[in-house]
Parts: structure tokens; sequence; C-alpha cells
């Protein structure tokens, strides 16, 4: 079997490749947030996209800062901003009707707002939507407790 099919069918198995998964723009952060994200991911194997945007040091924009698919540095997008000002959850399948995203605010264990978070499960018609809301909620909540400030978030790991 040659190295690329093998790299490949490695890649399926994790559960890490599919069409709308884009390759990191730069090596996997040594931070606490990425930190969360890998222990996150493997508590929780039904997780298929997780991301944190977290306020940027001059507070200009909320930029990618831990993710399981790469793209570190990439701003927030209407959604993201409008569930970090809002409060208020944006619940929606996506494009190809395979993932059920979930965008809230990611606080920090004193409920300072520090950005925001999307857990994105795999979705099929028909699948309760609610509950997958409610389990992205969970996961919100045992992160955010591991989350004593916006420093150590950005910090080493």
């Amino acid at each position: 079997m040659n190295r690329a099919l093998l790299t490949a069918l490695v890649f399926l198995a994790q559960g890490t490749l599919c069409a709308q998964t884009p390759t990191a723009t730069g090596p996997k952060p040594d931070t606490y947030a990425q930190k969360l994200v890998d222990q996150t991911l493997a508590k929780h194997p039904d997780i298929v996209i997780l991301v944190f945007h977290v306020i940027s040091k001059d507070g200009s924009d909320y930029p990618i800062i831990a993710s399981n698919i790469g793209r570190y540095g990439k701003k927030a997008d209407e959604d993201d901003l409008r569930a970090i000002k809002t409060g208020k959850a944006n619940l929606e399948v996506n494009a190809t009707g395979n993932h059920f995203e979930v965008e809230m605010q990611l606080r920090d264990a004193s409920r300072n707002v520090l950005g925001a978070i999307a857990v994105v499960y795999n979705y099929k018609a028909g699948d309760d939507k609610d509950a997958l809301r409610q389990k992205a909620e969970s996961v919100r909540g045992e992160i955010e407790k591991q989350i004593p400030s916006l420093a150590k978030l950005i910090g080493p790991a």
C-alpha cells in the first residue's frame, strides 16, 4: 500500500478528514487552550469539530486560538460575533447537511466572556437538534470550569 493512501486511511479512521476540514495555517499551538481542545475531544469522541475564537490582545477581533481543524488566526465570522455579543447560541445544520453546529459564548470560570466556542457533531435528518445543543452546552460548561482567566487560556500548556 503506498504511503499517501495509508496516510489518507489513517485520517479517515480518525474522523479528521472531510470536505470541510481545512489544513492548519501554522503549527498546532502549545497553549492551554489547545490542550483543553485536545482533552475535550479525547473525552467526547462524538465531537467532530471544536474551535475557540478568543478576543485578541488589542480587543479588535476574535481569532481562532485553538481547534482540531487548524485555521489558527482566522477571525470570527458573523455567526461567531453574534453569539459573542448577544449570548444567544447559533444552531444550524451545515450546507451539506452532515453536521450540526452549535456556536456559543466562551467564558472563564468567573463568567467573563472571552469569545466563542463552536462544537460540531455529525448529523443526519431527524436527529434531535435540541439534544445536540444540550450536549454542546454541557461540554462548554466542562471547559469553562477549567479556565481561570484569559491569561491562562492563551498561555502555555
